[in-house]
């Protein structure tokens, strides 16, 4: 809890210089927090000098008194300087006007006579500057404001997301995420006003819209979540241009058009989630070749085609393919269910055909490997039998044939693994006649 709470974060405009983010009321975290400046003892120069022994008169010991005597204003001054600045105040005042949570009383530290850097909810400042850093307000959360009996709540914050937010420049993360009944777009100056953001997420509201399609300007972004809304309209091209892009999270929303074809340029992506959209057109064959890319999530949109080739060939990073529920067609790529870093599959309710790539190892590990309802041929993979471990399998509603074969994992499996292909037998479906 204490770790949440108070959790340290690196901050871009001071060249790493770390702060505490307070997600604590004002009343409990003043103490801890604040930034007011520490009472500073006058200093008699003139009683020092004159009570000082000879040693302590000499040029060394005057050069370091006058050093001392400059040092203290300058660090009154500095800390001075770390109160919110009156821009960033208003601009949050005009967030807060824009949104209504009464259950919680999110806002309830959040006054207009107080210094919005210390102990504000959700806000976190450069101390050097007195900018706001980071705003943060969680519908679901554990702190103490969103969980008062020490379980978790679940909040409703109703209202739209204020153009305001783009008055704080110097936003490194901005989130306001699973409030549920938040509506309106997301402010295109986001995308333009924002030049030091490295997280933006918003997933969990009532958005709609576009994403901004000059979303690519965010040259630091890191993670891009927007899942769990009622976004619409394609992809931005630009997306591809966020170099830094760690995290990407779109799913559950009702995007259209394409997944765009240089999407495998975002070398730095390790999650890319695109799921539950409207999304068409081919898998770009530019996915295979993201060398960072540990979990991929096209699922349930209306993509065709086939699945690249090579995908999964990237050694050990690729931890889960999620393509289930597409318009998938032409077979299961071999590098796929080769690779031995994978622990997930699920091409389920897909059109894929040929038969099932007998290349599995003693290495092989899954979790979930789910091949269900495609026009697959063929028998089933001997070589599961010398995988490490294979937890769910589903082949069932194929047009596979043959004896399964003997020994696990097949024999931990039930009839509905297997059930609804051509001619499948053994196993749990009885013996072959």
């Amino acid at each position: 809890m204490a770790a949440a709470q108070n959790a340290r974060l690196t901050n871009p405009l001071t060249g790493g210089q770390e702060r505490h983010f307070n997600t604590q009321p004002l009343s409990r975290s003043r103490a801890r927090h604040s930034h007011s400046p520490l009472p500073v003892p006058e200093l008699n120069t003139k009683h020092a000098m004159a009570t000082a022994s000879p040693a302590a008169r000499s040029p060394a010991a005057l050069l370091a008194l006058a050093a001392v005597t400059l040092i203290i204003p300058l660090a009154t001054a500095a800390a001075a300087a770390a109160a919110c600045s009156d821009a960033d105040r208003d601009a949050l005042l005009s967030i807060r006007a824009a949104l209504s949570e009464s259950h919680l009383g999110v806002f309830s530290s959040w006054k207009e006579t107080t210094d919005c850097c210390s102990g504000w909810y959700g806000v976190s400042c450069d101390p050097t500057n007195g900018h706001v850093a980071d705003l943060s307000l969680r519908g679901e959360a554990d702190d103490a404001v969103m969980a008062p009996s020490g379980r978790p709540a679940s909040g409703v914050m109703s209202g739209y997301i204020s153009d305001a937010v783009c008055r704080l420049d110097h936003l490194s993360s901005l989130i306001i995420a699973d409030w549920k009944q938040i509506t309106g777009p997301i402010p295109s100056c986001v995308a333009e006003d924002l030049p030091y953001l490295r997280i933006l997420e918003l997933p969990g509201n009532r958005l709609t819209g576009e994403i901004p399609s000059s979303i690519g300007s965010l040259s630091r972004l890191t993670v891009l979540n927007l899942a769990d809304n009622l976004l619409t309209g394609e992809i931005p091209p630009s997306i591809t241009s966020l170099m830094s892009l760690k995290h990407l999270d779109l799913a559950n929303n009702r995007l259209t058009g394409h997944v765009p074809d240089d999407f495998g340029e975002l070398a730095m992506l390790s999650r890319a989630l695109l799921g539950r959209n409207r999304l068409s057109g081919p898998i770009p064959a530019s996915v295979s070749k993201m060398p960072r890319l540990a979990d991929l999530d096209l699922s349930e949109n209306q993509l065709a085609g086939v699945i690249p080739d090579g995908l999964g060939s990237g050694g050990h990073v690729l931890t889960s393919v999620y393509l289930g529920a597409n318009r998938l067609s032409g077979r299961i790529p071999a590098s796929l269910l080769r690779n031995s870093g994978l622990g997930i599959v699920n091409l389920s309710r897909n059109a894929l055909e040929g038969d099932v790539p007998d290349v599995f190892t003693p290495e092989s590990y899954f979790m979930l490997l789910d091949l269900s309802r495609n026009r697959l041929t063929g028998g089933v993979p001997r070589s599961l039998a010398g995988a490490a471990y294979v937890g769910h399998l589903d082949l069932s509603h194929n047009r596979l044939c043959g004896a399964i074969p003997a020994g696990p994992p097949f024999d931990h499996l039930d009839a509905e693994s297997f059930g609804g292909n051509s001619c499948l037998c053994g196993g749990p479906l009885g013996k072959c006649t």
